[in-house]
């Protein structure tokens, strides 16, 4: 796994450094319409990358500016479920912190536990439920305790649970999630956030609140509809992330401990 490769890729279309790094999750493509004066690399062009066939994911950098600002976005991320291990998922970190940038923002589409939530909703993850069971038999908590200085209705603050997948959570799993204190379930982002623990990364993780999880409401969950759904919350979406993109002093508070669950399976 040669990181330095996709970097020298990466080298061929950047000007300059970027300062700010993001990582898009499913369906949330349409930020990159903000960037100016864009420059793309396929992920297809870069050998490293597995052939991915995941809806939703465009599977491309792409840098550009905002405000003059110069971003680099990975449009699609990797999944543990697709054949990659945790670090290999966590390399687009890896080509990250080769610029170090100012700020890192990973985003993903998720499901909500919680009946008063509503689906256009997004939450700043404060904690990771690891229900995995990769490393471990036991649930582990990661405590991120992250706040962002942004006065928005619809932004949320809770814990984000993590789930192997590619199938969705069944409606057993989801009541066990919901008592051990999740608010969200998705199957990404956690190996990535560990690469950055590792990397002592101080990251802003954001998602958008797509469905509710499996039992919530009579009808399955589907992929389309998280789709449809981060698409129609783009807006809002673009706005939240434009905001740290930008603003040059925000408030993140970042500190992490690790506890591991005396629940068992």
């Amino acid at each position: 796994m040669d990181y330095k490769y996709i970097i020298k890729k990466i080298d061929q279309i950047i000007d300059q450094k970027p300062k700010v790094c993001i990582i898009l999750g499913s369906g949330l493509n349409d930020f990159c319409n903000k960037l100016e004066n864009q420059k793309k690399i396929n992920y297809s062009d870069i050998s490293y990358f597995k052939k991915n066939k995941i809806e939703g994911h465009s599977k491309e950098f792409v840098f550009g500016y905002i405000n003059k600002i110069p971003i680099l976005v990975a449009n699609g991320r990797l999944h543990y479920y697709e054949g990659y291990t945790f670090e290999e998922v966590g390399i687009l970190i890896k080509v990250f912190n080769h610029y170090k940038p100012s700020k890192y923002i990973i985003t993903n589409s998720t499901g909500t536990v919680n009946k008063d939530w509503s689906i256009g909703d997004f939450m700043i993850t404060q904690k990771f439920l690891d229900f995995s069971f990769i490393k471990s038999n036991k649930h582990r908590y990661y405590y991120l305790n992250n706040e962002i200085d942004i006065k928005n209705k619809k932004l949320r603050y809770g814990t984000y649970t993590y789930t192997i997948g590619p199938t969705y959570e069944t409606k057993t799993e989801i009541e066990e999630i919901k008592f051990l204190g999740g608010d969200v379930v998705g199957m990404s982002t956690f190996p990535e956030y560990m690469m950055c623990n590792d990397l002592k990364i101080n990251p802003i993780i954001l998602s958008c609140i797509t469905n509710y999880a499996a039992g919530i409401e009579s009808a399955p969950v589907k992929h389309s509809h998280v789709i449809n759904n981060a698409k129609k919350s783009k807006l809002n979406f673009i706005e939240l992330l434009v905001y740290p993109c930008v603003k040059v002093e925000y408030r993140l508070v970042f500190n992490t401990t690790v506890h591991g669950s005396l629940y068992e399976r």
